[in-house]
């Protein structure tokens, strides 16, 4: 028997997330299915407390379904334990903040040269690997600047390459342009979307913003923990596409 072709997108099934609030207990996310296999730009939208954030955190092994499968990748997470999933979190998945959590105390280069310095890669190598992402994402001229050097957009342009590093298959992006003025969040949106089609890595992407929308091929809205809506964007122009994006959808 040959062996199964690697998956290389997110598959997840019934899967269930709940919190305690006090005393009451929140559903974050409700019995939820879900298939995205092809890479590009993909966003996540829905209103607050619709699950966006928790469903990330879930597909990125930063917190743990109460039941339910997640795979990513060629990798099923939910039964991972804690060296698992820091590895997986480490060369299997890229993750993107709205807050860029660079360390000060480093250059561009040398923040993105740390998730392989941390695995013992070689540096060498790894420098070679890293200055060749910031110079794709347009940082050529800047790999030598600390944090607070570089502007709020040059600082997520770094933060989105040291998360390529590995070269995951999936890269998640929690609000990241929520620190950004509108311009340079008009630009991230291109570059998430381009890389995408460059690199053939699904992008998912939680935004409030309905002009974020408007590069994605694809987009999810939750509500009350479920997929409320699932849309191809292709053919709509930017007015439908912002209204459907964040229409209320009837239960």
């Amino acid at each position: 028997m040959t062996a199964p072709e690697a998956f290389r997108g997110i598959e997840i099934r019934d899967l269930r997330k709940s919190y305690s609030l006090g005393e009451r207990r929140v559903e974050a996310v409700r019995g939820m299915d879900l298939d995205l296999h092809e890479p590009g730009l993909c966003a996540v939208m829905g209103p607050s407390g619709s699950g966006k954030s928790t469903l990330l955190h879930l597909i990125g092994g930063l917190d743990r379904p109460d039941s339910g499968t997640i795979r990513v990748g060629d990798a099923r997470i939910d039964d991972m334990n804690e060296s698992g999933l820091t590895a997986f979190r480490r060369r299997g998945i890229g993750i993107v903040f709205q807050q860029f959590n660079l360390l000060a105390s480093m250059s561009a280069i040398e923040n993105v040269m740390l998730p392989g310095v941390l695995d013992g890669g070689n540096e060498r190598e790894l420098r070679g690997r890293a200055g060749s992402l910031l110079d794709e994402l347009g940082l050529g001229d800047r790999m030598e600047h600390r944090p607070d050097a570089l502007s709020g957009g040059e600082q997520q342009r770094v933060a989105i390459a040291r998360s390529l590093l590995f070269a995951p298959p999936v890269l998640l992006a929690d609000e990241p342009t929520g620190a950004l003025d509108s311009a340079a969040s008009d630009r991230l949106w291109g570059l998430l979307d381009e890389l995408g089609t460059s690199r053939e890595v699904l992008v998912l992407m939680v935004t409030h913003e309905p002009a974020a929308a408007t590069h994605c091929r694809r987009v999810l809205v939750l509500q009350d923990g479920r997929v409320a809506d699932d849309f191809q964007t292709e053919g709509m122009d930017e007015t439908e596409l912002a209204h459907r994006a964040t229409r209320p959808v009837r239960a």
